[in-house]
């Protein structure tokens, strides 16, 4: 059979081979079908929508709870201090440095790094007078590092040091009043992407519709390479640009002194508003307050005998929901430990899934001993109980954010794998692979391009379960104390810090579990309404 008459075979083969390569004039997809029927199950929408939130609230966690200011107008005295701290330490090190015979060149270069960068910080503070002297005291520094004389060298630096130490002392220093952004410089090139991500989420109708318009029905390559390029290539563009132009280092401001401070006068301030934003919940993640332990939630009755709310300052917010033996605030570190619970369980599934699609893809393609070797593997790794597996690889490695998602990551594959090697013996010897066959593809480009994607349904419903189990098994081995190491919080570990005040202080087991049951449940109800979906024969059952 010639090529022009396989290619016309194949367009007149069953909706499995239309779902391969649809265009506008074959109609929905298979994808567009399940997207309209999962949509009538109002209920699972609603789930999905609770999903997308929890999501949302985690990956916001930065702008949403934190005691550091999203913006404020003003100067910040401490951090000019400590940066000319570090520029004097980082100067009398490279005096060290140079007297040796043969200094290393990795320090010498991250200890000028380090000058430039503090430099930088110093100078943006100061007036314009003293910026440029500071700016030239830089680049003389430079040049000082240059010269092949180590005695020499070594003199000019301690020059330097003391000129540091007279003309830019931060008690002394008049500082300008500036912007900042003190949340957004603390941020991670990773932040910075799934920020991104989650906005394209967010306002998928508006740029879906407008790249529909430039490269027709989202179910064509060229659109859908789009799409793909988009969602991924741009988070992880912004995420890398922000890496390589913003420093990162670590704020220690305490901006909640800083405020009460600034009625002292602008010399002893360590911190002095003109104007300033606060995130909605105004609490760090491991701010504590002894004063104000085991705080009932503001829109409780507290007790007559209890102890009177401390606030940390005059403009602390309410604890929405109590605070813990540590005085920190719960609600704080739920939203912050959402980023550990839901991160877990979706890298945690995108790990197995992607182990199961590539083994079980192989298994039910070229089957014979190739898929008895697999299900054989599969069966010896079934006999054992996954959480009890779990939990001695667990206690082996020792927990940690990274260990847990890599265990349950190796350790769920298999049902992937056998609903996947179960796919393909249905679908392998279906006439649109033969005919691929007679055209000469190579088994690759037909197992994943032309195979693979008509097999995803079923796998997309199994990994939506997967992740509400990848939740649970997380929170209950950190509430096993083999989870998430202190000082990260997660779901579980809060709820295991709440056995111990179980009669004085049940919110610390209220909250945490409600929001492990709200996110199991949604996650099942989704799972749930993508299987009806995906599966013709209940369709328009509801």
């Amino acid at each position: 059979m010639t090529e022009p008459a396989v290619r016309n075979h194949l367009s007149q083969t069953d909706p499995v081979t239309v779902a391969t390569k649809p265009t506008r004039s074959r109609g929905q997809s298979q994808w567009e079908l399940i997207a309209r029927e999962f949509g009538k199950r109002r209920l699972a929408v609603v789930a999905a929508c609770v999903i997308l939130s929890l999501v949302t609230i985690s990956i916001f966690a930065p702008l949403i709870a934190n005691d550091r200011p999203l913006y404020y107008v003003g100067f910040n005295r401490f951090e000019y201090q400590e940066a000319a701290r570090t520029l004097r330490g980082a100067i009398g090190q490279l005096s060290e440095l140079r007297s040796q015979a043969e200094p290393s060149p990795s320090k010498l270069k991250d200890l000028e790094q380090a000058t430039r960068l503090q430099v930088s910080l110093m100078s943006s503070a100061l007036p314009a007078e003293q910026s440029i002297k500071l700016r030239d005291l830089g680049v003389r520094l430079v040049q000082t590092l240059s010269k092949p004389d180590a005695v020499l060298v070594a003199s000019e630096l301690k020059s330097l040091q003391r000129e540091l130490r007279s003309d830019f002392d931060g008690r002394d220093v008049t500082l300008v009043t500036r912007t900042h952004w003190p949340v957004l410089a603390s941020m991670i090139w990773s932040d910075i992407a799934f920020l991104v991500a989650n906005v394209l989420v967010l306002t998928w109708p508006i740029w879906s519709r407008i790249l529909r318009r430039w490269g027709g029905s989202a179910n064509d390559g060229a659109s859908t390479g789009w799409y793909v390029a988009v969602m991924i290539g741009l988070p992880l563009a912004c995420g890398l640009a922000w890496g390589s132009l913003v420093p990162q280092r670590v704020d220690r401001t305490n901006y909640k002194s800083g405020v009460l401070a600034s009625d002292d006068g602008e010399k002893k301030a360590t911190v002095v508003f003109q104007s300033v934003v606060w995130p909605p919940v105004t609490f760090g993640l491991d701010e504590n307050d002894l004063a104000g332990k085991t705080q009932p939630p503001a829109w409780y009755r507290r007790a007559k005998s209890g102890p009177a709310v401390v606030p940390l300052s005059r403009w602390s917010s309410s604890h929405w929901l109590g605070t813990d033996e540590l005085g920190r605030d719960i609600l704080c570190r739920m939203i912050w430990g959402g980023r550990v619970s839901l991160s877990v369980g979706i890298v945690a599934v995108a790990i197995y899934v992607t182990i199961g699609i590539v083994v079980g893809s192989l298994a039910g393609y070229f089957r014979g001993m190739c898929d008895l070797i697999v299900s054989r593997i599969i069966e010896v790794v079934i006999c054992f109980p996954a959480f009890f597996l779990i939990l001695t690889i667990v206690a082996l490695i020792g927990p940690g954010l990274f260990n847990i998602m890599v265990v349950i990551g190796l350790t769920g594959w298999t049902g992937i794998a056998r609903l996947v090697r179960g796919e393909f013996l249905r679908l392998v010897d279906q006439e649109f692979v033969l005919a691929g066959r007679a055209l000469g593809y190579s088994p690759l480009r037909l197992i994943f391009r032309h195979v693979l994607p008509n097999a995803l349904a079923p796998v997309l419903v199994s990994a939506t379960f997967g992740v509400a189990g990848a939740i649970l098994t997380e929170s209950a081995l950190s509430f096993l104390g083999l989870g998430i190491t202190v000082p990260t919080p997660s779901w579980g570990g809060i709820l295991a810090d709440g056995r111990s005040a179980l009669t004085r202080a049940p919110w610390l087991i209220h909250f945490p579990g409600l929001a492990i049951f709200v996110t199991i449940t949604s996650y099942n109800l989704v799972g749930e309404a993508l299987r009806d979906a995906a599966d013709p024969r209940l369709r328009g059952s509801r």
